[in-house]
């Protein structure tokens, strides 16, 4: 394994933000020395992703509302007040957030260090901080694009000998498929597994009564809340959230410490038992999945604090928000998870295994979670203002949205094709062909070609002959908001 301390986290994420921002939104950003303006009281979004491995951490990319509309608007080549916030807005911020992530997790890789990514997820508000706790490494980078600053932040801790559940030896180990117990894993119930492990928690660790209850009061939502979320990456990757207000933190750490509530006066003991309670929550549910056969790895804790934001866990096979009651406060917890797609669609001898998932996605919505930033969102968490709204009928196949997220196109195969020109010829000249015969097609010498993406037209360029080989130099490219309804199409 390579040094973990001395690797460069600053100038890999630098390099990644300015190169990511400039080719795929043409939009020029340089780092900046000084810390960005504060943002309490300024509508932002954070898209996040977590790190599991032998180093796991976050990552997390802040911008702006205003900032948000703009990237968006170039994206899909819009006017930035005409961009949907709800949609267009935080599908861009997740998939930058996943280049941006992603480039970093193959740069820790390559540096001996490998890991896997969590699904994304967006955190947006006016007042909320997240943080991962017990990070080794933390570096803070801050951007600027024209009068818009915007900031990438990045944490990391060593986990070298930690037990993952993955084998990181080799590529092949990493991308051999495991042997699943479908039977075992159809069996498997994610909620009762969550809820038995905080109802667990809150009797043994905070000696607190809680039970489960269906409904809770819009009143019992405002003020102070505390998030803590785990997420867990590998054949399994998901998150685990765990929503708490104020007053019962502070009682749970009190009841943990043995003084009472008025006693703590740094929030730091909150934010450790708080991890803690994710971290038991969370394990108790992965080990159940690495009981099929699965493999996956837990991520570090994370706390999101506020009185004004929402989180949406994005990419979602199956998500699920059950409440509690704990001495008269409301207490929360959400479960998503998603099976690898490898895993669902595994050869098993002559058969084809899947893996079903019964729950089908529900549509994009926001939801307050924790920090754990490809799409459709999950169902919303638990707003300050409203008791959770009931779970909406699942939708036929053919209802769907159109305007789905970019997440679910870019895994998707394309077939590239360089179309030379057409001909329209009769049957009988059809049937006339030889070996040897020539072609009149439409196009002259010289002309650009066309080159399809599933037969979509999104560049052309000219022919050029490089060490015997044909290829094409791309000279025109087609507008990025064609480019995507062509792929949507």
């Amino acid at each position: 394994m390579g040094d973990f301390e001395s690797f460069d986290i600053r100038s890999r994420v630098t390099a990644s933000v300015v190169d990511t921002y400039g080719t795929m939104l043409a939009l020029e950003v340089e780092p900046l020395e000084e810390e960005p303006p504060p943002g309490h009281g300024v509508h932002r979004l954070v898209g996040t992703l977590n790190f599991a491995g032998t180093v796991t951490g976050i990552f997390n990319l802040q911008v702006t509302e205003e900032f948000g509309r703009l990237m968006a608007a170039r994206m899909l080549e819009q006017d930035p007040a005409a961009v949907d916030l709800a949609t267009d807005v935080r599908d861009l911020l997740a998939e930058v957030t996943n280049i941006v992530g992603g480039n970093l997790k193959s740069a820790l890789n390559d540096a001996g260090h490998p890991c896997v990514l969590s699904t994304p997820s967006i955190t947006f508000g006016t007042d909320f901080t997240i943080r991962s706790l017990a990070m080794d490494r933390f570096e803070r980078m801050v951007f600027r694009h024209g009068d818009h600053v915007f900031v990438a932040e990045t944490g990391l801790k060593g986990s070298e000998g930690a037990e993952t559940g993955l084998d990181f030896s080799s590529p092949e180990a990493m991308s051999r498929l495991p042997h699943v117990d479908l039977a075992r894993l159809d069996a498997l119930d994610p909620r009762a597994k969550v809820s038995e492990g905080v109802l667990e928690v809150f009797e043994t660790m905070f000696s607190l009564s809680i039970a489960p209850v269906e409904t809770v009061s819009a009143a019992s939502l405002t003020g102070m809340r505390f998030v803590s979320s785990v997420c867990f990456a590998g054949d399994a990757t998901g998150i685990v959230s765990v929503h708490v207000g104020r007053e019962l933190a502070r009682r749970m750490a009190a009841n943990m410490l043995g003084i009472e509530p008025e006693e703590i006066d740094d929030e730091s003991a909150i934010h450790d038992l708080l991890g803690e309670l994710g971290n038991i929550v969370t394990g108790g549910l992965k080990s159940a999945l690495t009981d099929t056969g699965l493999r996956c790895a837990l991520s570090t804790p994370s706390v999101t604090t506020g009185t004004d934001f929402m989180i949406e866990a994005l990419s979602l096979d199956r998500y699920e928000r059950f409440a509690f009651e704990a001495g008269g406060h409301p207490v929360f917890a959400e479960m998503g998870f998603k099976i690898s797609d490898l895993v669902k669609a595994a050869p098993r001898g002559e058969k084809e295994v899947h893996y079903r998932v019964e729950d089908p996605p529900p549509p994009p919505a926001a939801a307050p979670c924790a920090a754990a930033p490809e799409r459709p969102a999950v169902r919303p968490a638990p707003s300050p203002a409203a008791p959770p709204p009931e779970p909406p009928p699942a939708p036929q196949a053919s209802s769907l949205p159109e305007d789905f997220g970019l997440d679910l196109l870019v895994d998707i195969p394309v077939e590239l094709t360089v179309e030379l020109g057409r001909s329209r010829i009769p049957i009988q000249e059809l049937l006339r062909l030889q070996p040897g015969s020539a072609l009149k097609l439409s196009r002259l010498e010289g002309e650009p070609v066309d080159i399809l993406a599933n037969d979509v037209l999104i560049a052309r360029g000219e022919v050029v002959v490089k060490n015997e080989k044909y290829g094409i130099r791309i000279t025109e490219i087609a507008g990025r908001r064609e480019r995507l309804r062509g792929l949507k199409d």
